[in-house]
């Protein structure tokens, strides 16, 4: 008899086990079928690219030299290879093209997503976040005039000819306070 109950407790704990095993694999599944706002895998990757995306605004905004990146944005805008109005060209990730390489090495160590040269008006742009909040920088050759009364640089005027953008600016009046704040460090 006392063997018989050890095979039932034995039962019960396989049983068990498979059960536990079951609704992880069940939840490990549904956290992938389920939208994003009801995975608990949405909100670690959405943690993730709000910290990523933090991360490149400190480097953007407080650790890049100002000058060398304008004078690098510049050298690039003599470029008449590279420089097609209203070209894109992704910097980050797997749809990078061999010009990229050609790019000046202040921009390269930025590491922004993209470089955008201006479709009608001369500039370029370093995209560093899409998605969730656009934000970078605009660089404008020396001279640049305004080309109509209502032209936006950008959002916040780094040095002159170098302008910080960002979606913030736009949904939180209080955004360039944040923006300030930041830079005092």
């Amino acid at each position: 008899m006392g063997e018989l109950r050890k095979d039932t407790s034995m039962g019960k704990t396989i049983t068990r086990k498979r059960i536990v095993i079951a609704g992880v694999v069940v939840a490990f599944v549904l956290s992938f079928i389920l939208p994003i706002e009801f995975s608990p895998w949405g909100r670690l990757m959405l943690f993730v690219i709000i910290r990523q995306e933090k991360a490149m605004q400190v480097r953007l905004l407080c650790k890049t030299n100002y000058q060398e990146l304008l004078e690098a944005c510049r050298e690039l805008m003599r470029d008449d290879e590279l420089m097609k109005p209203g070209m894109t060209y992704p910097v980050r990730g797997a749809k990078r093209r061999p010009e990229i390489s050609r790019l000046p090495q202040p921009i390269l160590d930025l590491e922004p997503s993209c470089v955008n040269i201006g479709d009608t008006v001369e500039y370029i742009g370093l995209e560093m976040a899409g998605g969730t909040n656009h934000f970078g920088v605009r660089a404008y050759p020396e001279n640049f005039q305004k080309p109509f009364a209502n032209f936006k640089y950008g959002d916040k005027e780094l040095i002159p000819g170098l302008w910080y953008y960002d979606d913030g600016y736009h949904h939180n009046p209080r955004y360039g306070k944040k923006i300030e704040d930041l830079m005092q460090g």
